[in-house]
């Protein structure tokens, strides 16, 4: 298994240039269910997790100063499905803000999954309805009569989409995993003749492995592929977590930043996750902010389980 996850690697590495512009998080390792469906095979408890993104915040344009800066924001809910076909189910809304473009994606995560004797193996799918805006009074034509930009209010198309992906999870804490987005490539002309603006089909691999210390101490090195099969990125990095509940890391993201995780799990139960990533861009920062920050909280909901066989607790017992 550990030579199959790195022969995906080398795969999704075959082409070099700049990342995608699909959505991505840093902490991609906390939540890979928008590029990999199939991760949400490996929970054993509902959870509801949300992300903020400000990329290269505080960046103004060289035209008017109007900003523009890319923000993102996710919200997903997750549940198990016991004794059922469909191990998992769950929403995932995305908002991305691309300057003039506003993407709106509302997909619903499914995953299969299989109990192996080394580990556990799913395959997810999640059929999408994707929205775009497009503002275009924030476009700044060199020719002020280019049929090929929309001028005036806001517009917005839909289309459907779908991503796809597999993952394998051992029992001894290694994981490796490959997902497929924009399957159905859909494109938004906004009536403009001959304009496509197709979503490009995007492919990532990710895997790591957790490693158990002493003192309640655990490292867990990562690493993410990304590629269109013309340009690819890739992030290199890992998380020190200390008694289960203090977390922080580095990582690096080729050809553009370096990153800081910062984390801590609240309550008893330490059913509530807060983290935060700072990224400082050390490429083309004559085009860019220097700094791009993200939030990250997951909340923990351990009776969010449909299916199989439930506790039931009174004040004198549970059965």
């Amino acid at each position: 298994m550990k030579k199959f996850a790195i022969s995906i690697v080398i795969l999704m590495g075959v082409s070099c240039a700049q990342a995608q512009s699909t959505p991505f998080f840093g902490h991609y390792m906390f939540n890979p269910v928008n590029f990999n469906p199939a991760w949400a095979a490996g929970e054993d408890k509902g959870f509801v997790a949300f992300q903020h993104r400000s990329q290269w915040l505080g960046y103004s344009s060289t035209f008017d100063g109007s900003g523009g800066a890319p923000n993102t924001q996710m919200l997903t809910v997750l549940a198990p499905i016991k004794n059922f076909p469909i191990s998992t189910v769950g929403i995932n809304l995305i908002n991305d803000n691309l300057g003039p473009i506003t993407n709106l994606e509302a997909g619903v995560p499914l995953t299969f999954s299989k109990s192996l004797k080394s580990g556990l193996i799913g395959i997810g799918v999640t059929p999408i309805l994707f929205s775009q805006t497009l503002n275009g009074e924030d476009y700044r034509p060199n020719e002020p009569d280019d049929p090929i930009i929309p001028l005036g209010g806001r517009q917005t198309e839909i289309a459907v989409n779908l991503n796809a992906g597999l993952f394998y999870r051992s029992n001894k804490g290694f994981f490796v995993g490959a997902g497929i987005q924009n399957i159905l490539e859909p494109g938004f002309d906004f009536g403009v003749q001959g304009l496509e603006n197709k979503l490009k089909m995007t492919y990532a691999a990710h895997a790591g492995y957790t490693v158990n210390l002493r003192n309640a101490l655990t490292v867990s090195p990562t690493v993410l592929v990304r590629s269109d099969l013309n340009n690819y990125s890739f992030d290199l990095g890992g998380i020190i977590t200390i008694g289960e509940r203090v977390w922080t890391g580095i990582s690096y993201r080729r050809q553009e930043s370096a990153i800081l995780y910062l984390g801590y799990a609240l309550m008893d139960n330490k059913e509530l996750k807060v983290g935060y990533s700072f990224d400082y861009v050390f490429v083309d920062q004559d085009a860019k902010a220097a700094t791009t920050h993200e939030l990250f909280l997951r909340y923990d909901l351990p009776n969010l389980v449909f299916g199989g066989k439930k506790k039931v607790k009174t004040p004198r017992f549970s059965f």
